[in-house]
């Protein structure tokens, strides 16, 4: 090859292997992960900083694809519009429904999932064994901003429903009576009856309500699209080689067969 072709071949890849590198750089950054307090998956230690087991994971699934990341714990509303808006990255643990799909794109692996119930006095708890007609005209608290399945939805116009913020402030609303029924998880909901001081008070009633299961999800945008690919294949690396179950049991979390 001639000198001169043979430099210009030279250059040629180098300049290659430059743009390789940079466009690397370019895509390896921090992430904005954010959510509200979910027990054992994302929480807060007694020096604000993020633990649970969607921090562990997601920080293993971030760093095989050269990012890294900042947590921040939210209201679940802003939480969720900081996504929908692209002002964050990812958001932690949302249940799927058509609504949210129509809003975010999610993960395709489910990490934890988590069985609905209704919680209610002992005295209440006759009033669910499954049938929604028993229902009818019943004040039911479901927490603002959850989705509950399809099974809440199709009997929303059946009852008589309230929006508390937290599950901490549906509990009081029924301590004064003010709903009958509160749907939660026992995740979510065990540690708030204890910090209150209510774990006599109310029970959780079967049979569940519906399961259902946390994802990730990401700005349904180009940027987004490209984020949930690279993290879903660094997700299902964990899933296939057991860390995934292995965080779950770690942290108590139940993770989907």
């Amino acid at each position: 090859m001639p000198m001169t072709a043979r430099l210009r071949s030279t250059a040629l890849l180098l300049c290659g292997l430059l743009c390789v590198l940079l466009g690397s750089a370019v895509q390896a950054r921090e992430l904005l992960a954010v959510g509200t307090q979910f027990p054992r998956v994302l929480e807060l230690d007694s020096k604000g900083l993020a633990r649970g087991m969607a921090v562990d994971l997601l920080n293993r699934a971030a760093a095989q694809q050269g990012h890294s990341l900042r947590f921040e714990v939210l209201p679940w509303a802003r939480a969720q519009l900081m996504v929908e808006q692209g002002q964050a990255d990812v958001l932690i643990g949302p249940y799927r429904s058509p609504e949210r799909l129509g809003r975010f794109l999610f993960s395709q692996l489910a990490f934890y999932e988590d069985a609905l119930v209704f919680y209610a006095s002992p005295a209440k708890a006759e009033l669910w064994r499954g049938d929604w007609n028993s229902l009818s005209g019943r004040s039911v608290g479901l927490v603002l901003g959850w989705a509950y399945g399809e099974a809440v939805e199709q009997a929303r116009s059946k009852l008589q429903i309230s929006n508390p913020g937290d599950v901490a402030t549906g509990l009081r609303m029924l301590q004064r009576g003010r709903i009958e029924l509160l749907a939660s998880n026992e995740r979510n909901t065990t540690p708030v009856l204890e910090t209150l001081g209510l774990t006599q008070q109310f029970v959780p009633l079967q049979p569940p309500i519906a399961v259902q299961a946390g994802h990730f999800a990401y700005p349904r945008n180009a940027q987004g699209e490209a984020l949930r690919l690279d993290l879903d294949r660094s997700l299902e690396t964990l899933r296939s080689t057991g860390v995934l179950r292995e965080l779950g049991r770690q942290w108590g979390v139940r993770v989907p067969d």
